[in-house]
C-alpha cells in the first residue's frame, strides 16, 4: 500500500473514530512491525565471531593465523564502523603458540573489556584464562585463571559478577581417560570494581569456580537422567558423569545464572546466594516436521521437502531471558551438537543403527522410511531411542530441533517452540537459501541431512511496546525477527539474508554466530540496532550493523491510539 493511500485511510478512520468516541468503548488494536536494514559492515580475517557493545564501542574476537586478540570498532551516528584499537593477547600469554583460541569477549560500561582464552591443546590440563583490558587504550589490566575451556563470558545486570561458562569439552575417549576436564561456571566478584582503576585490585580470591560435583549441587538436585555423550559405560573412560557436563552459554539475573548444557540437553540454574546449582533440568525431546534429506528429489537430487516427522533433542546453544507479568522466561536456540569426533552420530541408513525389522509378538521397530526420501541421510544420535534394549534404535532422534524455544525460568517447563517455522518460511520466501551451506545458494538443501538451518545466534529486544526474538541461522545465513508479544500467535515479522541481498557490502557476511540488540537510546545512531558477528568460512570473518526500523504505520497507529485515548478520557 502506498504511503499516501495509508494516510488517507487513516485520516478517515480518525475522523470517524473521533466523531463516535463518546458513544462506543475505546478499542483500537495497535500492531507494530519492523524492517531490518543493512547499515554497514566490515571484514575481519579470523575474527568477527563474537561481538559485544558498550559506550559507542564494539569489541569482537580475532583469533587465527598466528595472532590472537580483540579488535575494537567505534560506532558512528550513521551506523558506520571505524576501526579502533587492537588488543594483542598473544604477547600477554607468552606468544601465539600458547593460545588455542579467543572464545568470547565482553564490553563493560565501566570502560573495560573481558576476553576468555583457551590454552593451546584441547587436551591440555591448563586452566582457561580471562584477560581484562582497558577498552580505550588496550592495556591489559589483569589476567585470572578460570575453569577448563572457557566458552562464553557474560555479566549480571548490576555489574557485580562476571560469569565465565567453562565447557570442558569432550575431545576423545583416550584424552578423557587420561584427564576428563570438568565443565563448570566461574564467577568473578566485581563488587569492588567501580572503574578501570579498580580492576588491578582483583586477585584469585575474587574467582570462584563451581563444577557439577555433589558438593556444588543443591538439596535434591542430581545429575540423574542427564545425557552423557561420552558413553562412559561403553568405553575406557571411568570418570564420573559430573566430568562430562558441558556448559555452553549463560544468561544471568542479579541473583541467578541460567546455563545451557548443550551436549547434555539440559538447563542448569545456579543460585549466587547459596553457591550451588539449585536446578538441573533435562529438556527431553521435541517432535518436529523437517526436511531430513539432501537427496530426496528425483534420482537422488536435492529437493525442498518438509515432510519428515522426527524427534529431536533441543541441545540449546545461546540463551537469553526476558520478564513478563512478574515471571522470567528463558529463550534458547536449539542448534544441537555432536561430539568433536562425531562418534555419537550416524546416518539413519547406517547398517544396524535403526531397527526396521518386525519380529512379531509385539516387537518394537521403526516403521518409517530409512532411505533417501526419509531419514536415511539424517544424522541420528546413536545413544537415543533404543526402547527395548536390543541392537537397534526404534525411535530415531536427531541433534537439535531447528527451532528456538521459550521456557519458564522457575519451572523450566517449555511454553513455546517455533517448530518448523524457520524452514517453512525460507521454503516459501527465500528457497535458494534453504538449508544451504557456506553461504552459497548453489549449496541449497545440503544441510538438510544434518542440522538444517542451524539456529545459533540469539538476542531479545523490545520495540514500540512489542517483544521480539532475533535468531541467526548459522548455515542458512538468515536473520529472523520473531514477534513473541503474544505467545499464542508468534510470527516472523522480518528477515534478512546477506547471501541474497544486494544492500550489503564490505565483508563476507556468512554464518551468523552472535547477535547483540541495541535499543535506540543506548547507541549514537538513535535507532534500534542489531550487531551481528559472522564466523565466515575459512578466514572470512566479519561483523555487520543492521537497523531495526518500525514501519511508518506503526508510529502512526501508536500516535492515533494516544489521541483517541486522551479524547475518550476527556469526554467520559
Amino acid at each position: 500500500m502506498k504511503c499516501a493511500q495509508l494516510r488517507n485511510i487513516m485520516k478517515n478512520k480518525i475522523n470517524r473514530a473521533l466523531a463516535s468516541v463518546a458513544l462506543v468503548p475505546f478499542v483500537l488494536p495497535v500492531v507494530a512491525s519492523a524492517q531490518i536494514q543493512f547499515l554497514s559492515g566490515t571484514s575481519l580475517p579470523y575474527g568477527g565471531e563474537i561481538v559485544s557493545y558498550s559506550n559507542g564501542q564494539i569489541l569482537t574476537t580475532n583469533s587465527g593465523n598466528g595472532s590472537h586478540g580483540i579488535q575494537a570498532y567505534s560506532l558512528g551516528s550513521n551506523g558506520a564502523l571505524t576501526s579502533g584499537i587492537s588488543i594483542d593477547l598473544a604477547t600477554t600469554f607468552g606468544g601465539a603458540a600458547n593460545i588455542n583460541s579467543i572464545s568470547s569477549v565482553l564490553a563493560d560500561s565501566r570502560g573495560f573489556g573481558v576476553a576468555s582464552i583457551i590454552p593451546t591443546g584441547k587436551t591440555s590440563t591448563d586452566f582457561g584464562r580471562i584477560a581484562i583490558f582497558d577498552s580505550s587504550t588496550g592495556s591489559i589490566l589483569k589476567t585470572l585463571d578460570v575453569g577448563y575451556h572457557p566458552d562464553s563470558v557474560t555479566i549480571t545486570p548490576d555489574g557485580s559478577k562476571l560469569i565465565i561458562t567453562n565447557e570442558g569439552e569432550f575431545v576423545s575417549t583416550a584424552a578423557e581417560a587420561t584427564f576428563a576436564r570438568p565443565g563448570s561456571i566461574s564467577i568473578v566478584d566485581l563488587s569492588g570494581v567501580t572503574s578501570v582503576g579498580n580492576v588491578s585490585n582483583l586477585t584469585s580470591s575474587n574467582v570462584a569456580t563451581y563444577d557439577f560435583s555433589a558438593a556444588n549441587l543443591g538439596t535434591g538436585v542430581s545429575l540423574t537422567g542427564i545425557r552423557d555423550n561420552t558413553f562412559a559405560a561403553n568405553n575406557s573412560s571411568t570418570t564420573a558423569l559430573m566430568a562430562n557436563i558441558e556448559p555452553e552459554y549463560t544468561t544471568a539475573s542479579n541473583t541467578k545464572a541460567f546455563l545451557t548444557l548443550q551436549e547434555n540437553n539440559a538447563i542448569a540454574t545456579f543460585d549466587f546466594a547459596t553457591g550451588k546449582f539449585e536446578k538441573i533440568s533435562s529438556l527431553g525431546t521435541i517432535t518436529q516436521t523437517i526436511d531430513a534429506s539432501d537427496k530426496d528429489g528425483a534420482s537422488g537430487a536435492k529437493s525442498i521437502s518438509i515432510n519428515d516427522v522426527v524427534k529431536g533433542l533441543p541441545m540449546p546453544d545461546t540463551i537469553t531471558q526476558f520478564s513478563r507479568g512478574g515471571s522470567t522466561y528463558l529463550v534458547t536456540v536449539n542448534e544441537g551438537d555432536a561430539r568433536g569426533d562425531d562418534n555419537d552420530i550416524a546416518r539413519g541408513a547406517t547398517a544396524g543403527l535403526i531397527d526396521t525389522s518386525n519380529s512379531g509378538g509385539g516387537d518394537l521397530y521403526y516403521a518409517g522410511d530409512v532411505g533417501n526420501t526419509g531419514i536415511g541421510r539424517l544424522n541420528i544420535l546413536k545413544d537415543m531411542g533404543n526402547l527395548d534394549g536390543d541392537a537397534g534404535i526404534e525411535d530415531p532422534t536427531m541433534m537439535g530441533t531447528r527451532s528456538f524455544s521459550i521456557w519458564n525460568a522457575s519451572t523450566q517447563a517449555r511454553v513455546f517452540d517455533s517448530a518448523s517455522m524457520i524452514e517453512q518460511y525460507v521454503a516459501s520466501n527465500d528457497p535458494t537459501t534453504f538449508n544451504m551451506n557456506d553461504g552459497l545458494t548453489s549449496k541449497y538443501d545440503e544441510r538438510s541431512d544434518d542440522k538444517g538451518p542451524e539456529p545459533e545466534a540469539l538476542a531479545f529486544g523490545s520495540i514500540g511496546g512489542r517483544d521480539y526474538v532475533f535468531v541467526g541461522a548459522e548455515r542458512q545465513n538468515g536473520i529472523f525477527q520473531f514477534d513473541i508479544t503474544n505467545l499464542g500467535n508468534v510470527t516472523i515479522t522480518n528477515y534478512f539474508n546477506t547471501a541474497t541481498s544486494t544492500a550489503d557490502s564490505g565483508g563476507a557476511f556468512i554464518s551468523p554466530e552472535s547477535i547483540a540488540f541495541l535499543d535506540a537510546a543506548s547507541n549514537p545512531t538513535g535507532q534500534n540496532l542489531l550487531i551481528v558477528g559472522y564466523e565466515g568460512t575459512g578466514s572470512n570473518g566479519s561483523i555487520a550493523v543492521f537497523s531495526v526500523v518500525p514501519e511508518p504505520h506503526s508510529a502512526l497507529l501508536v500516535g492515533i491510539a494516544a489521541v483517541l485515548g486522551a479524547a475518550r478520557r476527556r469526554r467520559v
